[in-house]
């Protein structure tokens, strides 16, 4: 293979410029062993760090945001591919080009200082600046702000190569493009879990107190100040409007700010709403959850609150749970023993760790109850939360879920539905309830809540289905009704 005359004036043009000073740091930033304590700190703090992260709305400066949206873990896991896959393609290429070092070459030897302690014969490319480029890359692309030290670390290695005199500019400049790539490739395989919480972050919650969130009332609601039935204090979201109340209680991946959209509907609906924290959530004081069995002193708390202090009347109140927050409102439902109006479970489990199965699989599942704390897992395996609405013959029941959701399937709905004498109602193309981002089929969630809120108010039971665009038709019946209900 010829090679281009630049690439063997510009090498010994950067060899030659030489002093005792500059060789002992670039002998410093060429040796591998040298970046592991920092590589290793890096890697202990990130994974440190996946205790909160990532965040979904970040707050702070710059650098702090944008360590804080990435899911530590997946970066870890890029960092390592990106690296892996760059000195992989770095030797085959290597064995395949076969060219000679320059402190090795007999043409070029007699005017080389080699000032490096190499392995191997082999040039083209350089391992050390892809690798170091791969590494660059994966850092850049989870946070943009360390971009330039990261750059800066890349050309340093890949300068003290050619320095050293053990490559070539060309070695290197390839080597940096092979680094690129990989950590480019593999950021993009990765990119769909890096602001996802996985299962280590979904289970956060159970053990740590997270990072607080967003707790300022928006425009049109205030923030009311309660206390669960077990003491602990937290901050609600409250929206005047009739004589009923609304109480949602948000899912376990969910806040109580991300009830707002469905608050808002009630309200449009006649509904002084309630929206409550759950504990080991933002607005709560309580660090971490239970994952349902105790969140119903929160609901209760609330209720009471809202009942002696806000003056309320308890028959005409309805809980609207979403998830964890369903399976909350039907233990709820169960250990009042005095009337509510109704409870609107959407995506509510029967069983935690049989929904855990559904959606995750037995292995993962087995992993779960593993990371779980004991206390934990024991009270999730004892948390029938249908078994306490059965008892409960004064409340009307009425269970919401998609056809595509594995945590609370159709079927499922269905049973809890006859367990309570309850309505089932099913949301064609839509899965488990996510209302952070899951607002955007608005007319089919507003027929369902319509359709809910007539049955708690009024009669019925059955199973109905809500097409995307809001149609409600009955299991069986071709024939569709109107949708805008008015309650």
């Amino acid at each position: 293979m010829i090679w281009p005359e630049w690439d063997r004036t510009v090498f010994l043009a950067v060899n030659g410029a030489g002093s005792g000073i500059l060789t002992a740091i670039m002998r410093l930033i060429t040796n591998v062993d040298n970046w592991v304590p920092f590589l290793l700190a890096a890697v202990v703090l990130l994974i440190l760090a996946g205790r909160t992260m990532p965040v979904r709305n970040p707050t702070g400066g710059r650098w702090k945001r944008a360590l804080q949206r990435r899911n530590p873990r997946i970066v870890i896991l890029c960092l390592i591919l990106s690296a892996a896959a760059s000195d992989q393609a770095s030797y085959h290429l290597k064995r395949w080009v076969g060219r000679p070092r320059p402190c090795f070459d007999p043409d070029l030897s007699g005017m080389v200082e080699y000032r490096g302690d190499v392995h191997g014969n082999r040039s083209f490319p350089s391992a050390h600046a892809a690798n170091s480029a791969a590494l660059a890359t994966a850092v850049s692309l989870a946070y943009p702000p360390m971009a330039p030290v990261a750059a800066l670390v890349a050309f340093l290695v890949g300068y003290s190569r050619v320095y050293l005199g053990v490559h070539y500019p060309l070695d290197v400049i390839a080597g940096w493009g092979i680094g690129v790539a990989c950590g480019s490739l593999v950021w993009l395989l990765l990119l769909r879990w890096v602001d996802r919480q996985g299962l280590i972050g979904f289970l956060r919650r159970f053990r740590w107190r997270q990072p607080d969130g967003y707790t300022v009332p928006p425009e049109g609601w205030e923030r009311l100040e309660a206390a669960s039935l077990d003491g602990h204090q937290f901050f609600a979201f409250l929206r005047r409007g009739g004589e009923r109340l609304a109480l949602v209680a948000h899912g376990l991946n969910e806040e109580a700010v991300d009830m707002l959209p469905l608050g808002d509907m009630l309200h449009g609906m006649g509904f002084s709403v309630l929206l409550v924290p759950l504990r080991g959530h933002p607005g709560h004081s309580l660090p971490v959850t239970t994952g349902g069995p105790a969140e119903v002193l929160d609901l209760a708390g609330a209720l009471i609150h809202a009942e002696y202090r806000l003056g309320f009347e308890r028959s005409l109140a309805v809980v609207f749970g979403s998830s964890m927050g369903a399976a909350a409102a039907l233990k709820l439902s169960g250990l009042l023993q005095r009337e509510l109006a109704g409870v609107v479970a959407q995506g509510a489990y029967m069983e935690f760790f049989s929904s855990a199965r559904r959606r995750m699989g037995r292995l993962r599942t087995m992993l779960m109850k593993l990371i779980l704390p004991k206390g934990v897992r024991d009270g999730l395996e004892d948390f029938r939360p249908v078994e306490y609405a059965a008892r409960c013959t004064m409340t009307r029941f009425v269970y919401i879920t998609g056809e595509l959701d594995r945590i609370s399937p159709p079927e499922l709905a269905g049973e809890m539905a006859g367990m309570t004498g309850g309505r089932a109602l099913i949301l064609e193309g839509r899965g488990h309830p996510v209302w952070k981002r899951d607002t955007g089929s608005m007319p089919q969630i507003g027929a369902a809540i319509g359709l809910a809120m007539e049955s708690v108010y009024g009669e019925g039971e059955g199973e109905f289905r809500v097409s995307v665009s809001g149609v409600v038709r009955k299991k069986r019946e071709k024939l569709a009704e109107p949708t805008g209900r008015e309650i």
